[in-house]
Order: structure tokens, then C-alpha cells, then sequence
């Protein structure tokens, strides 16, 4: 039986020193993108690409990331949060939220 498997790095091609991604990384975007149509088409991609791993033996692993993918692009795609977020550290923090990039 293989190990586990670092499937931020083999299905996105996130390397563990960029771990865990904020939402931008996770969704392949550069930082600070700010076009929802980029925003909703990369999340859209990464998600079509997430599912063909569902029905496979890592099928937990792939949605956990789908959930994941799903959190990044409505936290992006939120303008009140985006319009209150407060830069700590290397971070954007919402008030009021989970939404962490």
C-alpha cells in the first residue's frame, strides 16, 4: 500500500514550502487578483480538476480540497470582505469572519 500522499502538491502543484496556500495560491492566481471573472474561472478549473480524483482511493483528500477551493473563491468573490480586510502579518484578515488568504 502507498503512503500518504501531499496532495496539494501533486494535484495543484502547490510545493510544501508554500503551505498551507492562502486562497490566491490556492486557486493558482496571482496575489491580489482581483477580477471576478479570473477568480470564478480559475476556481471553476481547479474544482473540474479536484472531481476526477473523487471516486479514487483519496476521494476524502479530494473533497476536503474541493471544500476548500469552494471557501477561497466565495472569500475572494465577497467585495464587503474584501472592502474591511486588515493585512497581519502575511495574511488579509476579515473582521467578523473565517476568510483568511
Amino acid at each position: 500500500m502507498a503512503g500518504p500522499i501531499d496532495p496539494y502538491h501533486r494535484w495543484l502543484g502547490i510545493p510544501p514550502q508554500d503551505q498551507p496556500p492562502n486562497h490566491y495560491r490556492l486557486l493558482g492566481l496571482q496575489l491580489f487578483e482581483d477580477d471576478a471573472d479570473v477568480i470564478e474561472s480559475a476556481a471553476d478549473q481547479r474544482m473540474a480538476h479536484l472531481r476526477t480524483f473523487q471516486t479514487g482511493t483519496h476521494s476524502r483528500l479530494s473533497q476536503k480540497l474541493l471544500n476548500e477551493v469552494a471557501a477561497a473563491k466565495l472569500c475572494l468573490l465577497d467585495p464587503k470582505k474584501a472592502s474591511s480586510a486588515e493585512f497581519v502579518g502575511e495574511f488579509w484578515l476579515w473582521e467578523g469572519s473565517q476568510c483568511v488568504i
